[in-house]
């Protein structure tokens, strides 16, 4: 039985609705993905394994991997039938769905791995590390290492593939983004600058614009084709965006570690819901109208949601705030500072109440380093 979302904390439903929530795990969920055509969603804990579960069933659960002597920190779908993970104990794993021993294990990185995604249609993937390196690999081949990627001047914790998967993009501690060519030697393309924080999660948005999440509280959608890139900035967290997923071209959500999932529309710059629940650490789609969480009270959440309202919430948004300012719609497409943002207490965001919260959660998370910081928790829990 699905359970909306309560009246008051956030736009009700038909926007967006969390279907079941499945449990399993004994530490935090830090990385999910979907598999099977979206019909089974794969997870990765602090725990040191990785689930299976259907989606359709009252329980879930299918299967465990074991395997990582650390964290499992991220995970990506090779095809319907093979995934790939990444651990805190420097490997990555490659595993069949439906058999709970990984077929390969890969060793090349000297630091975490934090990050991996898939390129050239799943014949290849790469991944990124603490090292401050990137590394991309052969799915199927015995040493699997292909090239090293450097570049970046602090831990990668964010990997996508762009153009068709012949380029990729990833962000790191060092507060940047770069882009890279998969069969180039070197490979950097360019680098993209904004964020005053460490760059947490990227993801693409359509075959030419991607998303990034990072401490500084912010969002910023880029042109991989623009020298600069940037083209908005999406703006109104209570803290670091940690993950973020497009759900089509039109609309993406984003996780926080102050217990929200926001759901942007790519045209505005501020959130046309804020929906509380876990502090979010992992997000992906399943299909058109589903996404799962992954979050530190070691679940997952399953969610539904629906384009056609979500349009009516964003000209609702948009009619709203004309009538108090006509630079507004300027402000909102264009991405720029004139004009005033849209009031955050209209969409479900918590005032003082969720800052006082915020503050504490920001104590956990000093620096600013997203990764480091989540272990440093651990430690502190231990």
């Amino acid at each position: 039985m699905s359970e909306s979302i309560s009246p008051g904390k956030v736009s009700p439903s038909p926007y967006v609705t969390t279907e079941k929530s499945y449990s399993g795990h004994k530490d935090w969920v830090s990385t999910v993905c979907a598999v099977n055509d979206g019909n089974q969603i794969v997870s990765g804990s602090d725990d040191k394994t990785l689930k299976l579960w259907n989606v359709d069933s009252p329980t879930g659960l299918v299967l465990t991997y074991s395997g990582h002597k650390s964290n499992v920190s991220t995970v990506c779908a090779v095809n319907d039938k093979q995934f790939v993970s990444g651990s805190d104990d420097k490997t990555l794993k490659l595993w069949n769905v439906d058999n709970e021993d990984a077929v390969m294990t890969y060793s090349g990185h000297t630091g975490p791995v934090n990050a991996v995604c898939v390129v050239k249609k799943g014949e290849q993937f790469v991944s990124g590390s603490d090292d401050n390196t990137l590394i991309l690999w052969n799915v199927d081949s015995s040493t699997g290492l292909v090239r090293t990627y450097s570049g970046h001047t602090g831990p990668v914790n964010a990997v996508c593939a762009v153009n068709d998967g012949n380029q990729f993009v990833s962000g790191s501690d060092d507060k940047t983004l770069k882009l890279w060519n998969v069969d180039s030697p070197t490979g950097l393309v360019r680098t993209y600058s904004g964020h005053t924080g460490p760059v947490n999660a990227v993801c693409v948005v359509n075959a030419k614009q991607f998303v990034s999440g990072s401490s500084d509280d912010t969002l910023k959608l880029w042109n991989v084709e623009k020298p600069t890139g940037l083209v908005r900035t999406y703006s109104g967290h209570a803290g670091p965006v940690n993950t973020v997923c497009a759900l089509n071209d039109k609309f993406f959500v984003s996780g926080h570690i102050d217990g929200t999932i926001n759901v942007w529309d790519v045209g505005l710059t501020a959130a046309i819901l804020s929906i509380p629940t876990h502090s979010v650490y992992a997000l992906d789609k399943l299909d058109g109208y589903h996404f799962v969480s992954g979050g530190d009270d070691n679940t997952l959440k399953l969610w539904s949601f629906s384009e056609k309202p979500l349009e009516v919430k964003v000209q609702s948004v948009l009619s709203n705030n004309m009538g108090r300012d006509p630079m507004f719609l300027m402000q909102a497409f264009l991405g720029t500072s004139t004009g005033k943002e849209v009031e955050t207490k209209k969409i479900g965001k918590g005032g003082k109440r969720r800052n006082k919260k915020s503050k504490k959660l920001n104590k956990r998370s000093v620096k600013n380093k997203f990764r480091k910081t989540r272990r440093k928790s651990r430690k502190s829990r231990k």
